[in-house]
């Protein structure tokens, strides 16, 4: 069902909404991201001159994949400025539900991290070094041109 805006229940001063949106009713599907909670919104809805305006707060429980060490962990994102404003008519019913789904999703970070402080996983023997070291031998030089150690030239003829 989601967030329904009655146009013609809004009084002319506005109206404050607030509650929390089931998992369910959200449908946040993104790779790497589980919904632990409810949506808690809290918005101002007024409509001024043929106008719906909606701004307010958004909070959602999540559990992320840090993407250092690829654990999973609880966190909450938080939108501290949602906002929605579209010209509207008197007998008109908004579903808020989309706008609050893109709101959150902008929201995630790009690369979740579980802590700052996360060491993340061994290159070589997939270790995380959060919780053990491990006794692979550092390498030298950068570890983003490692491929083009391995590639065999074939032996130019001196002729």
């Amino acid at each position: 069902m989601g967030l329904i805006i009655e146009v013609q229940r809004i009084p002319p001063a506005g109206m404050r909404l607030s509650g929390i949106l089931s998992p369910d009713e959200l449908d946040l599907e993104c790779e790497g991201v589980t919904v632990a909670g409810g949506l808690a919104y809290d918005l101002s809805v007024e409509v001024v001159s043929g106008e719906l305006i909606v701004s307010g707060r958004l909070r959602v429980p999540l559990e992320l994949i840090c993407s250092r060490c690829l654990r999973v962990f609880g966190t909450e994102i938080s939108v501290d400025r949602f906002s929605f404003s579209q010209a509207v008519k008197e007998l008109e019913i908004i579903d808020l539900t989309a706008n609050l789904r893109e709101d959150i999703i902008v929201a995630l970070p790009i690369k979740p991290l579980c802590a700052q402080t996360c060491k993340g996983m061994c290159a070589h023997c997939g270790k995380d070094l959060n919780l053990e070291r491990c006794s692979c031998a550092p390498r030298s030089g950068d570890a983003r041109w490692s491929a083009l150690e391995e590639i065999k030239l074939p032996l130019e003829n001196k002729e």
